[in-house]
């Protein structure tokens, strides 16, 4: 007998083989999507503390006052310093204030408008003790669990010194 075609039995089998085969494809293109999009979350959260840290070192390490009080954790900051490299000779005062404002990071200078300097920031934490200032920032991103991974910074400045 000369028979054209497939068995109910064959087809069912190519099904479930295909069935499987595609759960398996499916399940790992999301994993590649879901790890990409925590991933690049994760990038950005990183690269936005970074930049707020540039800022704050860059003070630090101008700062010769601030307004912290030894060993009393504080999430804001006002830094301040004599400019003595003036030209002009005015020796002219600046100063820096750092604020959290929900999960923005804002920084004044010289009193001017405020900037967001950062964003996703959860908290921040400055330490002073003496001459030296430690600042803690923790974030958190937008595509990252609450359980998710605390990103973490932590910097210690010595401040310059006082005029003499």
């Amino acid at each position: 007998m000369n028979q054209k075609g497939f068995t109910l039995i064959e087809i069912m089998v190519v099904m479930a083989v295909g069935g499987m085969i595609m759960a398996v494809v499916l399940l790992s293109i999301y994993q590649v999507v879901w790890g990409t999009v925590r991933t690049n979350d994760q990038v950005v959260v990183l690269t936005d503390v970074n930049y707020a840290t540039l800022w704050i070192k860059y003070d630090l390490q101008m700062a010769q006052y601030t307004d912290l009080t030894d060993g009393v954790p504080q999430s804001s900051v006002v830094l301040s310093w004599i400019d003595n490299t003036d030209w002009a000779g005015d020796n002219a005062a600046h100063s820096a204030n750092y604020t959290l404002s929900g999960t923005e990071l804002l920084r004044t200078y010289d009193g001017g408008t405020e900037r967001v300097i950062g964003r996703y920031i959860s908290s921040i934490e400055f330490t002073q003790d003496g001459r030296v200032i430690t600042c803690k920032i923790t974030a958190i991103g937008p595509g990252i669990p609450e359980r998710g991974e605390l990103l973490g910074f932590s910097t210690v400045t010595h401040m310059r010194a006082e005029e003499l």
